[in-house]
Order: C-alpha cells, then structure tokens, then sequence
C-alpha cells in the first residue's frame, strides 16, 4: 500500500512539472523505480530521488559509500531534472520534499553507519559495532558468465532497513567479485541468526 501511495506521489510530481517521462519510458518509474522502493522503503530510510523527461532514478541514502556516490553522478544529466528527498516513515507515512541541484550532491555525504568485515566473498555487516548479519557469496556457473549465488544470514531482531542494506552489500560486494556491473545475483535468505552479543 505505502509503494503505491509514493508512486502515485510521484506521478504528480511529473505531471507538476510537465516532464515527458511517463509518456517515453514509463517503465523506468512503473517497473526499476518500484522495485528499488520495495527492497528499500523501510522506515528510517532516506531516499534521493532524480526525474526528467527521460530518465528517473533512485539512491537509498546511508547503507553503503558506493550509493551515495551516485547521487553526484545525477546532478549534471540534464538542465531541466527535478531533485527529490523521500523520507519513509512507519505505516504509510512517507514525506517527500524537493531540494536544489547543490543540495540534491551535499546528500551524497549522508553518514553510513554500515561496515564489512571480512573480503567481499564472506564478510560480517556491522552497524556501529553491532553485527547485523553474515554474507557468503560464491561463483557459480562458468567463470564468464558472471552469475554469483549468495547466502545471506541476518541477526535476529533487526529492522528492515538493515535487511535492506544487507542485501545492498551483497549486491555491491558480487560487483566487486565480478568487476563488472552486470552481474546476476541468486540470493537466498537463510533463517536469523540469534547472536551471542543479543542473547546476552
């Protein structure tokens, strides 16, 4: 329910400003946008929003170094794009505010409590000092073909928003394996793990 009520937010949003985009390339909001937002709305999550005549796109702010970079890449696209903040609140409630272009880059430097340990085919996640989760990554299939299986093991107890920066570590750390950005992910969640520092 909470996906489609910032979709339909954002539809108004392009038809506001007149932009082209649902008319050239509605699949971009309607099919990638969508999905981002169902791995990512999670309460607490902060997210950067960029739309124009022929392109939208989405960073979750604050889960990993490598994704808030992109939101400098996206201020120099084109003259007329629109700058967005998303901040998802519990329930339904999200807030969605527009910010200038120089504002819209400074959100690249929101802090990421989040931190591997470990090389990027096994790691703990932490946020702060607690670990949140493990990730075991592994090649499969014949080496080009860039096809990676994953197994990620959350802690017990943690919030959505720290599944959903999981699973942006393991995406970005498969990246890392395969040196390239087009890389197939099969991901499998194993059953939470109740930690030693949490039982205490």
């Amino acid at each position: 329910m909470k996906i489609s009520k910032i979709l339909d937010a954002m539809k108004k949003v392009i038809t506001k400003h007149g932009l082209e985009l649902l008319q050239r390339y509605p699949n971009d909001l309607l099919v990638h946008d969508k999905a981002t937002l169902e791995r990512a709305a999670a309460p607490g999550a902060q997210i950067a929003w960029m739309v124009g005549h022929s392109h939208t796109h989405l960073v979750v702010l604050g889960l990993h170094p490598k994704e808030n970079e992109n939101v400098e890449y996206l201020t120099n696209l084109a003259n007329d794009d629109r700058f967005y903040i998303l901040n998802i609140g519990h329930g339904d409630a999200f807030k969605m505010a527009e910010v200038g272009r120089k504002g819209f880059a400074e959100l690249s430097r929101t802090a990421v409590p989040y931190k591997r340990q470990g090389d990027p085919s096994g790691f703990w996640l932490y946020r702060h000092k607690s670990r949140i989760g493990h990730v075991i990554l592994k090649r499969v299939g014949a080496f080009q073909e860039n096809r990676i299986s994953a197994a990620i093991t959350p802690a017990a107890g943690i919030t959505d928003l720290d599944r959903a920066a999981l699973e942006m570590w393991c995406s970005k750390s498969a990246v890392e394996m395969t040196h390239t950005l087009f890389v197939r992910s099969e991901v499998v969640w194993n059953e939470p793990l109740l930690l030693l520092e949490q039982a205490a």
